[in-house]
């Protein structure tokens, strides 16, 4: 059998919640660095301080704002699935790491079939939980129980974790057995 290696990476969705935050952070950052210039003035001789505080209120909120920038990379290596969260292409984070032969069950993921499963831990890796190509495994994690990870995946990704999958959940996922 050949090695099977596959990457696959999605950017998270803004939210008109992300939006709204994103929009709270300028007006606050802009709202201290007026503030830190108006009073400068006052300061006397220590009035450096003013700008200095002003101008890390303005990096700040870039540095907040760009962090809400993520993205999330899958790479599949003969059945194990690594799954990273990027912020901001400046950090990577890995989220868990999957085995596809201990997978307990797999396929495409409806936000209502999952609200009253007992999951210890819920990782949503993909651009949006409404997404179309969102597909989630429920796989037992070390440290973290058992785990349900929701993914967006492609046909490529899909095909090359179907041969890891246990037959009856690659069945179940894919309603047929190849």
């Amino acid at each position: 059998m050949n090695d099977i290696f596959i990457e696959y990476m999605v950017k998270r969705k803004n939210t008109p919640q992300t939006a709204l935050i994103k929009a709270g952070i300028v007006a606050a950052a802009v709202f201290i660095a007026i503030l830190c210039f108006l009073f400068s003035g006052i300061l006397g001789p220590l009035s450096i301080i003013g700008p200095l505080v002003a101008f890390g209120a303005l990096y700040g909120g870039y540095y907040l704002i760009t962090s809400m920038n993520v993205e999330f990379e899958y790479a599949v290596t003969n059945g194990e699935i690594d799954f990273d969260k990027i912020i901001a292409q400046r950090k990577r984070v890995r989220l868990a790491t999957a085995n596809c032969r201990d997978a307990e069950a797999f396929g495409r993921y409806k936000q209502a079939e999952h609200a009253n499963k007992p999951y210890q831990t819920k990782i949503f890796a993909c651009d949006s939980p409404d997404s179309q190509d969102v597909w989630y495994i429920a796989v037992r994690i070390k440290d973290k129980g058992l785990t349900l990870i929701a993914f967006n995946a492609n046909d490529k990704m899909l095909n090359g974790v179907k041969p890891f999958l246990p037959r009856q959940i690659m069945h179940d996922a894919f309603n047929r057995i190849s």
